[in-house]
């Protein structure tokens, strides 16, 4: 168990006195609360055994005060942004696209650089996560050192100072991914808060309302997932649009496939 006078993971340097560290952002698990009281998630083990939680995955002495900061300025920054998605009054923010059999929306005020920092730390967060809830999740040392190092080059503690060095952003190479969502907000959300790895190349992590894919090969995805890839320098963030029964079944699939022995 870590202790307080460890080394920050992320910058090695101080010491990581940051307590309850979210390795998901909380936006992404208010909705497994929605109609429960008192307010309450299920965790559910390999063995089905289930428990009450009232809050998502949180971990102790990960990180020191500064780079648990730089987290934060990615979520804040990108949260906002997703979040207007679902209301009217911010419906110019987004462009919504049929392209042949499927539909995604494009951003038009979310920066793609600060959404690749914000993808990266979800991602690094649970690759160096020791919690039975993401153990399934395995990113290898060198992809895992790969995002490390470009996190710390661009951990501020304001998002002004994010912003003035953004430009010197480069996203990973041979690394890519894709966010997808039910074309209209479900609640309940029909969904869970998990994370898996197919294979040393190709992840998913199950973010409520949304689903992460990455991977570390462009030949893993389809070409409709290609189009959606969004670990690139410039244009706009996309995200695919999935229908409410393809959404509900998908997320069954995965339940079924992480409670196998």
């Amino acid at each position: 168990m870590r202790q307080s006078s460890d080394k920050c993971l992320l910058c090695n340097v101080n010491e990581a006195t940051q307590k309850n560290s979210h390795l998901i952002p909380k936006f992404f698990g208010q909705a497994l609360y929605y109609g429960t009281n008192p307010r309450h998630s299920i965790l559910i083990s390999k063995n089905g055994y289930k428990k009450k939680v009232q809050d998502i995955v949180k971990e102790d002495y990960l990180f020191c005060k500064s780079c648990e900061m730089g987290f934060s300025i990615y979520e804040t920054y990108c949260s906002l942004r997703l979040s207007r998605f679902d209301n009217l009054k911010y419906h110019d923010k987004f462009q919504r696209i049929t392209l042949n059999d499927f539909e995604y929306f494009e951003s038009i005020d979310l920066d793609i650089r600060i959404f690749n920092l914000f993808v990266y730390s979800i991602v690094w967060r649970v690759s160096i996560s020791e919690n039975l809830a993401f153990k399934a999740f395995s990113l290898n040392d060198f992809e895992k050192e790969k995002l490390r190092l470009v996190l710390l080059d661009f951990s501020k503690t304001n998002q002004e100072d994010l912003l003035n060095e953004i430009n010197k952003f480069q996203n990973i190479e041979m690394h890519y991914h894709v966010f997808v969502r039910p074309n209209k907000l479900l609640r309940p959300p029909n969904s869970m808060l998990s994370a898996a790895s197919y294979n040393d190349i190709l992840h998913q992590i199950h973010l409520v309302d949304y689903v992460l894919l990455y991977s570390t090969s462009y030949n893993s995805f389809t070409p409709r997932f290609k189009v959606l890839d969004n670990n690139r320098l410039s244009g706009r963030v996309k995200i695919g649009l999935i229908d409410k029964t393809k959404w509900i079944n998908f997320n069954k699939d995965m339940f079924n496939e992480a409670m196998k022995e």
